[in-house]
């Protein structure tokens, strides 16, 4: 059976456009050639792909048509749309159909690649010609190869500045014939060779994460190391190490020296460029620095009113009086209303209005910088922590209760405005504000209330993933009433490790109970007069003597025991009684015994 190599070469794409192709074209190809790639090739200047072993015809397939019961000249009309003889046309599962049969497949290949290309999806994409396909940058040429026959296309390109046209005489002879171009098309490769030369130079950082995208920047990647003056050493570390990081995607060295990434050419020439636009950068930032300093954090956060959060929610003034009451409310002490007051001044400064990754850090060094406590500093640096979900989370306690509020806050303003995540939308990172909430109340050890019942629901949903514990324990606990997140979790993980002869008993007062009174509200007490049976009157004597303390074990030991009295009561009591009065008592009997069993959980929710 042939191989067959794909490649869909285009200007240089973002590195998140080679990423989200990256993860799409083994499906594409299984939907639209019957079978997956062994090897992907992800860069950015090409998205390839190599099936060895392709079948050498296509699958049959099977075409519908219209229902039997509509009639002969729907059939006739079906077959004549496919440009086949009436009789071809079969009947299956009460309709017919046509089944196409198997052709070879290098006469479909031209189609079946423009269908891989056109089912690629993007984040951001654009017609780059009258038209032409929607495609991220423009597609520069499409090469096919089955073994050695070209079925799309004629030739590949190399490296865009010391290469041209690339002959590539067999799909297996892709990658050879690529890097004699000082073309990596692996991207794995790629890395490797980075962190290598990286390694090489000694120990280096990448705070910002770039790696994954320096990755995908160049096709033959050569690291080299850089150096700048000493005398930008006097701007915070974090400061120096962003200006290499969020534009240039340089890696800091220690000290004065730094790594480059490049896409190979004469390493003098690279390395002398480099070092004068990171140059540029750091005058830059010791402008905005000393600047932004000379004005102070206080006379920043008096600038707060003039900027708006967001649109309807306000100015970052409101925010920081919001952020006060929110950190009172999570028990905050006098370092966190103070951290609270600064929190957001720094986005008033010229920094982070040029670096936005330093908002929080650059806050913290101003308020060093006008005597504020350490303290008080280290809580403004922390408070945007966890920003992700595996991020680490802010160290100090005064730290986490601003983090919790600032990030309550945030989720409060943006669903009161209907700006709830919906789909893959999310431009207020509201699920990372809720899995860091989540965080903080699980990892962090806060008491976090949420007033707002549809926030409420959305970070409790969070919690399903955030648990090791069956979701439906969660949902189990969610239903308990409980007013915080620990508390909810602490249930779910009791509720997730009980066995089944302890669940049973509790599972089984709840649910009985749960079934037969169903949705009808009535909040009418218990007449004690009307309870006319023993079963009933014993049912009800031990519901009182039952009352939730919070003590899981003991509370549901003594919801275990009220099994008994609920089987009589079952057995012995007609609860749908012809009489309503009665009726209706028993109901609200029931509806006590769901109502009080409930604050353990919504037992509903716990399949057995």
């Amino acid at each position: 059976m042939p191989n067959l190599l794909v490649e869909i070469g285009c200007e240089e794409l973002p590195s998140a456009a080679v990423y989200e192709a990256g993860r799409q074209l083994s499906a594409l190809a299984a939907q639209h050639l019957g079978a997956e790639p062994d090897e992907l090739f992800l860069g950015p200047r090409r998205l390839a792909f190599l099936v060895q072993d392709l079948p050498a015809e296509t699958a049959p397939e099977w075409i519908q048509g219209p229902p039997v019961r509509v009639g002969e000249k729907a059939a006739e009309g079906f077959a004549r749309k496919l440009g086949v003889p009436r009789k071809q046309l079969i009947e299956r599962d009460g309709a017919w159909g046509w089944e196409k049969p198997a052709e070879p497949i290098a006469g479909r290949l031209p189609e079946k690649v423009d269908a891989i290309v056109d089912g690629l999806q993007f984040g951001k994409t654009m017609v780059w010609e009258p038209g032409g396909r929607r495609f991220p940058r423009p597609v520069r040429w499409l090469l096919a190869l089955l073994d050695d026959e070209r079925v799309v296309g004629s030739t590949s390109f190399g490296h865009r500045f010391t290469s041209g046209a690339v002959e590539i005489e067999s799909a297996n002879a892709y990658t050879e014939a690529l890097r004699a171009a000082q073309v990596e098309p692996s991207l794995e490769a790629r890395r490797a060779r980075i962190v290598e030369g990286l390694d090489a130079l000694g120990s280096w950082r990448d705070s910002l994460g770039v790696l994954d995208e320096a990755v995908n920047l160049v096709e033959w990647p050569t690291v080299l190391e850089g150096r700048f003056d000493d005398r930008f050493l006097r701007l915070p570390a974090r400061v120096i190490e962003t200006a290499m990081q969020s534009h240039q995607r340089y890696f800091p060295l220690g000290e004065t020296r730094f790594a480059i990434v490049a896409n190979g050419g004469d390493p003098d020439t690279v390395r002398t460029g480099n070092e004068r636009v990171l140059r540029g950068r750091l005058d830059d930032a010791v402008f905005t620095f000393e600047r932004d300093a000379a004005v102070g954090i206080d006379a920043l956060a008096g600038q707060l009113s003039e900027i708006t959060f967001f649109a309807g929610a306000g100015t970052y003034a409101d925010k920081i009086e919001r952020l006060v009451t929110l950190v009172l409310e999570l028990g905050g002490d006098d370092v966190a209303l103070a951290a609270a007051r600064l929190a957001k001044a720094d986005q008033a400064s010229e920094l982070v209005r040029e670096f936005p990754e330093l908002e929080g850090h650059i806050g913290a060094e101003y308020a060093r910088l006008a005597g504020q406590p350490d303290a008080v500093s280290a809580a403004i640096d922390e408070h945007y922590l966890p920003d992700a979900a595996d991020a680490p989370l802010p160290q100090s306690e005064a730290g986490r209760v601003l983090a919790a509020a600032d990030k309550l806050d945030t989720l409060t303003v943006a669903f009161r405005l209907g700006h709830a995540p919906t789909g893959s939308r999310d431009p207020y990172a509201l699920r990372r504000a809720a899995i860091g909430l989540c965080r903080l109340a699980l990892e962090g050890g806060l008491t976090v209330r949420i007033d707002d019942p549809d926030v409420r629901d959305f970070v409790e949903e969070r919690l399903e993933s955030a648990l090791d514990v069956p979701v439906e324990a969660v949902r189990a606990a969610r239903g308990a009433g409980l007013e915080d997140l620990r508390s909810i979790a602490e249930l779910a993980r009791f509720l997730g490790g009980l066995p089944d002869e302890r669940l049973g008993p509790v599972h089984e007062v709840y649910t009985r109970a749960a079934r037969i009174v169903g949705d009808k509200a009535d909040d009418a007490p218990v007449n004690r007069l009307l309870l006319r049976e023993e079963a009933e009157r014993d049912l009800a004597e031990a519901l009182d003597a039952f009352e939730p303390t919070g003590e899981l074990e003991a509370d549901f030991t003594a919801a275990a025991a009220l099994a008994p009295a609920v089987e009589r009561f079952f057995d012995d009591v007609l609860v749908m009684d012809p009489d309503e009065e009665l009726r209706a008592n028993r109901l609200r009997l029931l509806r006590d015994v769901r109502a009080k069993v409930g604050r353990l959980g919504d037992f509903s929710q716990l399949p057995r």
